[in-house]
């Protein structure tokens, strides 16, 4: 340690002779626990430079490409962070003695403000796991007893194949008794999530991730309804979310009060949304404005007039549209919409959700002009299905590809 040129310390007993490094606390000048005055020789390093910043000085550069294109560098300010943090902990308290599970890259923006910022301002403990198996996610989670996590869906999909499986692997008896309990645990947590509830009816499945996980956090992709209702039945309640880095991470989220799988929630406090542009179904543009949003994309002004509308809300290239209750529904994003010859607006999330029931090895949609052209033009164009069914297909599976 004596090689460390700058080594601050916290928590130290007062009285504990820290060598050249110097307390955390002792930076600003007033040493409220005398720790240089027991220092075993002064510190051989000048104390740092503090600068006071301002709400609207920059807090970080995160970079996006958002769905593709040159990356951005979006400027967060300070009040963007404290903004999200305030909305997000009023929803979703996390304080000491909480264990969040951290997976995704702490670079994105995610898992820097829910996985970092939020955690440790709170006073919890964070553990990193840099995998995406399931096989270790669990064990992890059962070793620490994890409280939060974030999750994508894909990672859902295999925590759900993993419960799956052990339920198929029971007696026919056992199956319909967890399958009875699910529902009751459904109806006594339909207003909100009862934790206690839940462990004590399944209590099993909670030993399964810990028995201590009160949500999971879902985003960045399509979450299918299905799937979050049945983590729901099984008292592990999946908060769907929406957001993007130029706003801060999370524009909107369920807050499981009660829980809901149709939507993306509602937005969180310090964001205003809007729906641009709606045709005659209500979706049109998702447009966002508040405190939560970037300063603009460094050294680009170009992007970041394009990024914004004149009156200064946020353009996110998102199509949804908004419910009695003021939750989002999302359709797709405006430039992967498929318009018919009829004029119908086709939605690749639309599609995916219409055949992800089916048991496939590989699916693919396609428009049929992206295959062939006849005469160089788009003339008759419609959508082409490409699926490979695991195992041979029967009659069944031909009758639910036709159906979907």
């Amino acid at each position: 340690l004596a090689a460390i040129p700058f080594l601050l310390v916290s928590e130290a007993p007062p009285n504990a002779r820290l060598g050249h490094a110097q307390r955390w606390g002792a930076l600003d000048g007033s040493d409220e626990l005398g720790a240089v005055a027991h220092a075993s020789e002064p510190p051989a390093f000048l104390p740092p430079t503090f600068v006071p910043r301002a709400l609207e000085d920059v807090a970080t550069i995160v970079y996006s490409s958002g769905t593709g294109g040159q990356p951005k560098g979006c400027m967060l300010p300070h009040r963007a962070y404290l903004a999200q943090y305030t909305a997000l902990t009023s929803l979703f308290p996390i304080v000491v003695g909480d264990r969040y599970f951290s997976i995704l890259p702490t670079n994105h923006a995610i898992d820097f403000m829910c996985g970092f910022l939020g955690p440790l301002c709170g006073g919890a403990t964070v553990v990193h796991q840099r995998t995406l198996r399931p096989e270790f996610l669990l064990a992890t989670m059962k070793s620490q007893r994890i409280t939060h996590m974030a999750v994508v869906p894909l990672l859902l999909a295999a925590f759900e194949r993993a419960i799956r499986e052990k339920l198929d692997g029971l007696p026919g008896w056992q199956r319909a008794a967890i399958e009875t309990l699910m529902l009751v645990n459904e109806r006594l947590t339909e207003r909100r999530p009862n934790r206690l509830v839940s462990r004590t009816l399944l209590q099993p499945i909670h030993e399964a991730f810990g028995g201590e996980l009160r949500v999971l956090f879902c985003g960045g992709a399509f979450v299918e309804q299905e799937r979050a209702e049945l983590f729901n039945r099984l008292g592990l309640p999946v908060a769907i979310g929406y957001g993007l880095t130029e706003a801060s991470t999370v524009a909107t989220v369920n807050d499981l009060r009660p829980f809901r799988g149709d939507s993306v929630g509602r937005a969180v406090s310090g964001v205003e949304l809007r729906i641009a542009g709606p045709d005659a179904s209500g979706v049109g543009e998702v447009q966002l404005h508040g405190q939560t949003l970037m300063l603009g994309y460094l050294d680009d002004e170009e992007q970041t007039r394009a990024a914004f509308t004149d009156d200064g809300w946020l353009r996110t290239g998102d199509l949804g549209h908004l419910d009695a209750s003021h939750h989002l529904h999302l359709v797709g994003r405006s430039k992967n919409m498929i318009v018919t010859r009829g004029g119908k607006n086709v939605y690749p999330e639309d599609l995916e959700g219409a055949f992800g029931a089916l048991a496939c090895e590989e699916l693919a949609v396609f428009a049929e002009g992206y295959l062939w052209q006849s005469r160089g033009e788009l003339v008759g164009e419609r959508l082409v299905v490409v699926a490979r069914l695991k195992g041979t297909p029967d009659d069944g599976d031909r009758a639910r590809f036709r159906e979907a």
